[in-house]
């Protein structure tokens, strides 16, 4: 396959979250934090091999291969960073799900594999792929839902000792971002644009 022709379908936000909301569903029956090595490893018999230096070859923190046999990963994520190596695995779950027929093409298998279809393929279209995996991760490990009744919560909390009714919602959020984002297992930057995300589906 030519990796430069590749034209990625558009797939809108609302789809993406269905997809994740059911693939969650299916393999999670438990309360947040989603344990998505385990969805990976047990569930989906998946390996995660660690690489070092992943992020210094490729480029990229994580990449599934084409017959989803394994997830090659950044070992220093893998090793350092909890939730950037979460969220890394949420985004290969999400190509998994969005983008299963199209990655079966691509014959993804090694280090020279994953140099080659990132050197080739065109940026927007690059972009775009990227994009609808970071979506899915965001709304697979941030179930909605559940935001909006832990953001009602720390709310009520924050309000008997601080007035935050006059501070813009962006404001707040950016706020509220550090006290949930632990009990996702996420980084305050994804769970703050989980909570900027909620308008979207709350109007």
């Amino acid at each position: 396959m030519k990796y430069k022709n590749i034209d990625i379908a558009f797939i809108g936000n609302r789809e993406i979250k269905n997809k994740a909301d059911k693939c969650r569903f299916e393999f999670w029956k438990k309360d947040i934090p989603i344990e998505i090595e385990e969805i990976i490893e047990i569930k989906l018999k998946i390996k995660i091999i660690p690489i070092p230096n992943l992020m210094e070859q490729c480029g990229v923190d994580a990449q599934i291969t084409s017959d989803f046999s394994a997830i090659y990963v950044d070992q220093k994520n893998y090793e350092n960073d909890t939730n950037r190596f979460r969220f890394s695995l949420a985004h290969e779950l999400g190509h998994f799900i969005l983008h299963k027929d199209f990655y079966k093409h691509l014959k993804i298998q090694e280090l020279a594999d994953i140099f080659a279809f990132i050197g080739e393929i065109d940026t927007r279209e690059y972009a775009n792929l990227e994009t609808q995996a970071n979506k899915f991760a965001n709304y697979f490990l941030i179930p909605r839902e559940t935001l909006i009744k832990i953001k009602v919560e720390v709310l009520q909390e924050i309000n008997k000792k601080h007035n935050i009714e006059n501070i813009d919602e962006k404001t707040v959020n950016s706020y509220l971002a550090g006290y949930i984002s632990l009990r996702f297992g996420v980084s305050s930057g994804a769970l703050e644009i989980a909570l900027n995300d909620l308008n979207n589906f709350q109007n």
